[in-house]
């Protein structure tokens, strides 16, 4: 009988590798967390955008009233910018989904954040069919869930129902609202 070599490892070198290991995951996960929550925001803030921009080319393209809000049970236009935000044709201006078929996309509920929408007396965004959003104008608003200024974000919608970014112009790491003001997390 051959005496064959032994190929396993060492006690210390397993505790080598476990150790290194444990360094690199305890630098690597908070970092991964970071990653994961601004890919999270990033994705939050396309789809908006794209959402927004998609409600006024089809206003503009198809010629009809588009409306951009969160609904109730009874298909119409609330306060409450966390829920499911649907885009639909609403050609009688009445902020309420009559036909399933109208909904030209649906951006889905919040997973983190809070969103706010600052839409003067109004419930909705709309854009008519030139584009213009004169009776809807203002703003949305994501706030992280620890309340961290930095990390939010804010959309504002001009007359001319174009979605603008809020930018950090003096550099302190908060954007700034329309009249150059920090943005504040409610």
């Amino acid at each position: 009988m051959q005496n064959l070599p032994n190929r396993g490892f060492t006690l210390i070198e397993l505790l080598l590798v476990i150790t290194i290991l444990s360094i690199t995951l305890g630098i690597g996960a908070p970092a991964m967390g970071k990653l994961i929550e601004n890919t999270e925001r990033k994705g939050l803030l396309n789809d908006l955008l794209s959402g927004i921009n998609h409600a006024r080319t089809h206003a503009i393209s198809r010629g009809v009233n588009v409306t951009l809000c969160p609904l109730d049970e009874n298909n119409r236009c609330i306060r409450d910018w966390n829920r499911p935000i649907t885009i639909f044709r609403d050609p009688k201006r009445t902020r309420k989904l009559e036909d399933q078929a109208d909904i030209l996309q649906v951006i889905p509920a919040l997973d983190t954040g809070k969103l706010h929408g600052r839409t003067g007396i109004r419930k909705h965004f709309a854009f008519r069919p030139t584009g213009m959003a004169r009776d809807s104008i203002g703003h949305l608003l994501w706030c992280p869930e620890d309340g961290k200024q930095e990390k939010s974000f804010q959309i504002r919608i001009n007359m001319g129902g174009r979605p603008i970014l809020a930018r950090d112009s003096n550099n302190d790491g908060i954007v700034e609202d329309a009249y150059g003001r920090n943005v504040t997390c409610p």
